[in-house]
């Protein structure tokens, strides 16, 4: 069984949703990432409209986005969790954070998420969970 969820959130008829859906499956393939299993919520069903209203990090005006959850919460199994890092959250930030893994379309520019920006948040969980081990 995998160890994490890729939860993304997109929408019927958003291009950009499929192009990351599509580019998460191809990375998905890697070895590196057999942890790790996509799942597609769609913002037009309940299902998806509430599993996105759980995760409560990510702004439903940056679709498509995601978040990367611990499929079985310790003690808890069933139960997904975000999982966690700590990292500086803006250049005026002093200390780092404890945050959430996650990853929105930013519409100020020009709206794409690369694969470069999903394997380097892929790798921020996978570094992120061996710590914690």
């Amino acid at each position: 069984m995998k160890r994490f969820e890729v939860a993304v959130f997109g929408k019927q008829g958003c291009s950009k949703c499929e192009v990351v859906k599509k580019r998460l499956e191809k990375i998905l393939t890697d070895k590196t990432y057999e942890d790790l299993e996509l799942i597609y919520y769609d913002l037009g069903t309940v299902e998806g409209l509430v599993r996105f209203c759980q995760c409560e990090v990510l702004n439903p005006q940056r679709i498509p986005g995601l978040i990367i959850l611990h499929k079985n919460a310790p003690n808890n199994p069933g139960v997904s969790r975000p999982v966690t890092c700590r990292r500086r959250l803006s250049a005026l930030d002093e200390e780092n954070t404890e945050t959430f893994i996650w990853l929105e379309t930013d519409y100020s520019s020009d709206g794409l998420i690369t694969p470069k920006m999903i394997r380097q948040i892929l790798e921020l969980a996978l570094q992120s969970d061996a710590v914690k081990v």
